[in-house]
């Protein structure tokens, strides 16, 4: 089953939960099943699902989205990235697929490279739920026009998360033990970077940064390779493994790192 097969199936196995609540009577259930099944298996036309997408309940949404087959105009692609942020995680998982979907195709992935869309796909690669992270790289490995474009304002919003996660340290960032492990805020943040430097490894950098950009990814790389969380070091590991020109002393650090999962990132 490919990627997109599985997330269809989990979105419309959610929908259906979602609907059918274990606390209702029995005649409600059956209501509720009769409604999901219903929005399953409807054929929705493209007209009800734009309207869908900007008027629908969280019920019925996510199933139209993936009913979506193409967009031809701004507003269409516009009406799904508004849905990308800021609603139900099966509407935004939804909307990442569809999203990476249409990067594949150079004729609508032209709608995703403004301003507002890529930095609304930035806000999505580290959304709470990993599946929305997930399906967007999908399409940014499939669209080389967003892997330039999307590449100066990620590297400024991984410098921005280590700033916040060094202030929030109590120690200096090389000798953080993450004494609190209980401490979302900082666990938050450190989500955040590992899915912002897997995203990094699927841009173009290698042939679109300039010195400026090439001084930002070291101290990306000076900072993640040397963090006391394992699963960000591997992550800068990976990227240290697609550059061009690799720091000497940093590569021979993460090559004999004392984490397999590191090391085997320079070893394959």
């Amino acid at each position: 089953m490919t990627f997109r097969s599985k997330c269809c199936v989990r979105i419309k196995y959610n929908v259906l939960n979602l609907i059918v609540n274990n606390d209702m009577d029995e005649s409600l259930i059956n209501n509720s099943i009769k409604r999901a099944l219903e929005i399953i298996q409807k054929p929705y036309t493209k007209s009800e699902i734009l309207h869908l997408l900007e008027f629908g309940d969280e019920f019925e949404k996510p199933v139209a989205i993936m009913a979506l087959d193409n967009i031809e105009e701004q507003i269409e692609a516009n009406l799904l990235i508004d849905n990308l942020t800021g609603c139900d995680g099966r509407i935004r998982e939804a909307s990442a697929l569809k999203i990476s979907e249409f990067l594949t195709r150079p004729e609508t992935a032209q709608y995703f490279l403004n301003e507002k869309s890529i930095e609304t796909i930035l806000n999505g690669i580290m959304d709470i739920n990993p599946n929305v992270g997930r399906a967007l790289i999908e399409g940014i490995k499939s669209c080389p026009r967003l892997q330039k474009l999307i590449l100066a304002p990620l590297l400024d919003r991984i410098l921005s998360i280590i700033e916040k996660l060094k202030e929030i340290s109590n120690t200096p960032f090389f000798e953080n033990k993450l004494k609190d492990t209980k401490n979302h805020a900082k666990n938050k943040i450190v989500f955040n970077l590992y899915w912002a430097l897997e995203a990094l490894y699927y841009t173009d950098f290698n042939n679109s940064y300039n010195n400026f950009e090439e001084d930002k990814i070291l101290q990306i790389l000076n900072f993640a390779g040397g963090y006391i969380d394992y699963t960000i070091r591997e992550k800068a590991a990976k990227v240290l493994s697609k550059m061009s020109r690799p720091p000497i002393n940093l590569l021979q650090k993460l090559k004999n790192d004392e984490n397999f999962y590191v090391k085997n990132q320079l070893l394959c």
